[in-house]
């Protein structure tokens, strides 16, 4: 493979990099507005202090990425450990909530503040609209983690969105920090952003992101006569007794 010389290289890269590192700080996540969701969104810690973002499903449970190793969540300023992470919950209402891939929820021993309320949770599906949020940074370049941003997408392939009018090299998509947001399908929490990825190799935002899907089992109303068997022996109370009779030895 040939390599270039170290000038050809920043002669190519630079115009890239100063693409990202001049992009507005008013937007984001990459790109998109201010928003409205952080009731539902909150900022998740991760067990080497990084900072990553979450979801709230209910009082004792918020789904994020699993790369993030989270123990804890910030609402309100003050930390909120988790007692423990898996793939598989079950809600107050009887729902069950799984997830796959690079994602995890986190339990919570007591309910979590009230300033915080649990998101609607959707059904999958690649049509309607989709919007991501996420408390990463607005610039790979210059990161300033900590605000809310939200930016609309659709689907580019399955599990993985594009900007709408995307026409040149960067578009808006989830960034640094922004693992384990929200990924809302018509208004209803479907996913959580497991990473951005970009064509060009010293890029990674600005153009797909990538996300894993939360799904939800309804509760079913147990039936009275749940785990009875009912008994295929003839009606005829003489043919069932020969039907139940062992047979004799000789």
């Amino acid at each position: 493979m040939r390599r270039l010389s170290s000038r050809r290289y920043i002669q190519r890269v630079l115009p890239l990099m100063l693409a990202c590192a001049f992009a507005p700080d008013a937007n984001a996540i990459v790109f998109g507005t201010a928003s409205s969701l952080s009731a539902h969104v909150v900022r998740v810690v991760g067990s080497s202090g990084a900072y990553c973002s979450g979801a709230v499903i209910d009082r004792h449970h918020v789904v994020t990425a699993g790369h993030c190793s989270a123990v804890a969540v910030v609402i309100g300023g003050k930390y909120v450990a988790a007692v423990n992470r898996t793939q598989k919950a079950k809600l107050a209402d009887g729902r069950v909530i799984t997830v796959h891939g690079d994602a995890a929820i986190l339990g919570f021993r007591l309910p979590l503040p009230p300033s915080v309320t649990p998101i609607e949770i959707g059904i999958q599906g690649t049509d309607g609209d989709f919007t991501i949020a996420g408390y990463g940074t607005t610039s790979e370049a210059r990161w300033n983690l900590g605000h809310l941003h939200e930016a609309n997408v659709v689907v580019h392939v399955p599990f993985k969105l594009v900007a709408p009018d995307r026409a040149g090299n960067l578009s808006a998509s989830a960034c640094f920090g922004d693992s384990g947001g929200a990924v809302l399908r018509n208004g209803a929490l479907v996913g959580v952003i497991t990473r951005a990825s970009h064509p060009h190799p010293a890029i990674a935002c600005g153009h797909l992101t990538h996300y894993a899907p939360v799904i939800a089992t309804p509760f079913v109303e147990p039936h009275p006569h749940d785990g009875f068997e009912v008994s295929a022996a003839p009606r005829s109370p003489q043919r069932r007794l020969m039907y139940q009779r062992a047979p004799m030895p000789r």
